[in-house]
């Protein structure tokens, strides 16, 4: 049986639901209350793949620019998420403390510079000093007199657990199909190459447009259409320790730490969280690439069980870090901790817009990045997909036709040559 619908999403994780409820929405406005659908197909649940493991951080400082505006605007559609999505969704406002290394002068250059770009964008994000920084942060955060800080009011938090129910019941009320536990088989094109028909186990759906929100699992599920999407994942490390609820105060806000390259917010139940940043050193992209076969095994390698717990080193490693900037850790419980993964692109910024091959195929990945911006992206996704809206002209920066030939070459060269070999590696070691 052919189901007919003016849209396919494919993938279910935040960025998926986003483009689906803003898109029916959308649809529905320009139409009236006509028969033009919206499908979303996840292989599995929900928000089950990278969008089960993030941790429900919303912050607006971003180097760059347009990437800043774009989460500006996304922290405000979270804040006020029913005016887009027809549901709200409880969130904490303790505001982001970053902390660097002083560089000279009670200063960090890049960082002065950071605040500067910002503050052209109406975001708020100043320098402060150790005292209003301790103030902020509370007492059983260890503060240095090498470091400079920042401050970010606006960045807000969220459980993602919550954010989980929510999509669920924005999917309800909007109407949206879902076809869970359906894995795309295949596509039918026309004569002029656009996609006319998705291929599934669970039926078949002819249609208008497709939209790629498939994160990790894009490059397998579109090889067969010739599409080369750079996107591998970059696995992340993610442990809670469980503190006395005497010890925290819940006013703590997030710390987004440089120096010791860790983010650390309250958690459930009285827990300190913790995840490290993304790699943002060109050739520890290209060996993630490299060392990555996505093509073969897709992203079920997010969810196969021998790659969920953390071996004994890594905890204490994390324990290491996390004594150095928290006071009373030492007398805190290792809690739990897993394997969670960043979807990432060579350059680390988005794939958003028409893909550059398919004319009716729309590419929404978020480098890592997809639950900041996911209100955001639903809007931008429909405005690519009406030829109208207020984001249409943001789109362009992050087209996936950036990815050409050349710059790829550029790229695979960070880890090609004698210096960049594993036995170069291992004599080094």
């Amino acid at each position: 049986m052919t189901n007919t619908v003016n849209t396919v999403i494919i993938g279910g994780g935040i960025l998926g639901c986003a483009s689906a409820i803003s898109t029916q929405k959308r649809l529905r406005k320009l139409n009236g209350n006509s028969n033009e659908k919206v499908c979303l197909i996840e292989k599995t649940v929900l928000s089950s793949g990278i969008s089960a493991r993030h941790s429900g951080i919303v912050r607006s400082a971003n180097a760059v620019k347009k990437a800043a505006k774009l989460a500006k605007n996304a922290t405000d559609y979270w804040k006020n998420l029913v005016s887009i999505w027809g549901v709200q969704c409880e969130y904490e406002s303790n505001g982001a403390i970053w902390i660097a290394r002083d560089t000279g002068s009670g200063k960090n250059e890049d960082w002065t510079k950071l605040a500067e770009s910002l503050s052209d964008l109406d975001i708020q994000f100043g320098q402060i000093d150790k005292h209003q920084a301790q103030e902020i942060c509370t007492k059983n955060v260890n503060l240095q007199d090498d470091e400079v800080f920042y401050f970010e009011p606006g960045a807000i938090q969220f459980d993602p657990t919550k954010v989980r129910r929510a999509l669920y019941e924005a999917i309800k009320i909007n109407k949206i199909d879902i076809k869970e536990k359906t894995n795309v088989k295949g596509f039918v094109t026309g004569n002029d190459g656009k996609i006319t028909k998705v291929l599934t186990d669970n039926g078949d759906i002819s249609c208008e447009n497709v939209v790629n929100a498939a994160g990790a699992w894009s490059p397998s599920i579109f090889d067969s259409l010739g599409i080369n999407i750079p996107v591998s994942i970059e696995t992340v490390n993610v442990v809670n320790w469980l503190t006395s609820q005497f010890d925290i105060d819940y006013k703590m806000p997030i710390i987004a730490d440089y120096k010791n390259l860790a983010y650390f917010r309250l958690w459930r139940n009285g827990e300190i969280h913790m995840h490290q940043p993304r790699h943002r050193n060109t050739r520890e992209i290209a060996r993630t690439f490299s060392e990555n076969p996505l093509h073969i095994t897709g992203g079920d390698l997010v969810n196969d069980p021998t790659n969920q717990s953390l071996g004994y080193g890594q905890i204490r490693i994390y324990e290491d870090i996390a004594r150095k900037r928290f006071a009373e850790l030492e007398n805190s419980i290792y809690s739990s901790g897993y394997r969670s993964y960043f979807d990432i692109t060579p350059d680390l910024k988005f794939i958003l817009g028409k893909d550059d091959k398919v004319g009716n195929l729309f590419h929404c990945l978020g480098s890592g990045q997809g639950f900041k911006y996911a209100p955001v992206f639903g809007e931008l996704i429909a405005d690519a997909i009406t030829g109208d809206g207020v984001f249409i002209d943001e789109i362009d920066e992050f087209s996936i036709s950036r990815f050409d030939d050349n710059y790829m070459k550029n790229f695979w060269d960070q880890v090609s040559g004698s210096e960049n070999t594993l036995v170069a590696e291992a004599a080094s070691l």
